[in-house]
């Protein structure tokens, strides 16, 4: 298993090795079959090297001000739609090839 978990890094396969840790640690991998197991493992590195791809983005784009849609205040003197922030939050109009508009007083950011 430790030669296993050598070549994974040697490969830079950390979402893989870090899934097939956790299913040698629950015990999982002897229920999967050969199938189910390889495909929870490359979904595991395809989600690994996807958050690691933005979390560089992000840090190359040196944002001013770090802003999640968990901290945004929803107040009625504010006037944002919940349901609509929630769609947009989606990414659904980047596959849709649509533009958003975002607007508001000078200075409010």
């Amino acid at each position: 298993m430790e030669n296993i978990e050598n070549q994974l890094s040697q490969l830079r396969l950390f979402g893989f090795k870090t899934s097939w840790n956790a299913l040698l640690e629950t015990k999982r991998s002897n229920e999967l079959s050969l199938n189910e197991g390889l495909e929870i493992l490359l979904q595991a590195e395809l989600q690994d090297r996807d958050n690691r791809r933005f979390e560089r983005l992000r840090k190359s784009a040196k944002f001013r001000y770090q802003a999640s849609l968990e901290e945004l205040k929803y107040d009625v003197s504010r006037g944002l739609d919940k349901g609509l922030i929630s769609t947009l939050a989606t990414g659904g109009y980047i596959n849709n090839g649509e533009s958003v508009l975002i607007t508001g007083a000078t200075g409010c950011g």
